[in-house]
């Protein structure tokens, strides 16, 4: 299954080949638009465990053109080989995903949409499978009459 654009359509030939090489390394990664319109794409490597989101110059992904974000705004945490975006409350305009606040962690898919302030980006994870756990239906027994 190919997974949706990411954002807006890239502007060049130039950066669909940068998201081509991205999807190619496997490794799961972002893509956004800077303050100037050009497309960013930031890797997830293994070694990497979270990534803090905010305003500030002092967190990983620096979205500072952005007055909607808080200076810590969110994280990324790595949790075996799927990533969680989490807001345990620490951004005034919240977070979304696919148009839905998250309050507390969310598994993030590939081609979800994400939405911090008014920027907007893409997960992409190359290679991740999709488990969905079935819930077990509750069993319920019934005492014996007397």
């Amino acid at each position: 299954m190919t997974p949706p654009p990411s954002g807006p359509p890239p502007a060049s030939d130039a950066e669909a080949e940068q998201e081509r090489a991205a999807r190619r390394r496997g490794d799961p990664y972002l893509v956004y638009r800077d303050h100037r319109g050009g497309q960013r794409i930031l890797s997830l490597p293994e070694t990497w465990n979270r990534v803090v989101v905010g305003r500030s110059l002092n967190v990983d992904l620096v979205l500072s053109w952005d007055d909607e974000i808080s200076g810590l705004h969110a994280e990324l945490q790595r949790l075996g080989d799927d990533w969680l975006l989490v807001d345990d409350g620490l951004s005034r305009n919240g977070s979304f995903v696919n148009g839905q606040r998250v309050t507390g962690r969310r598994r993030l898919r590939d081609g979800d949409r994400l939405c911090f302030g008014s920027t907007e980006m893409r997960f992409h994870a190359p290679f991740q499978t999709s488990h969905e756990t079935v819930v077990a239906r509750e069993v319920i027994r019934e005492e014996p009459a007397d």
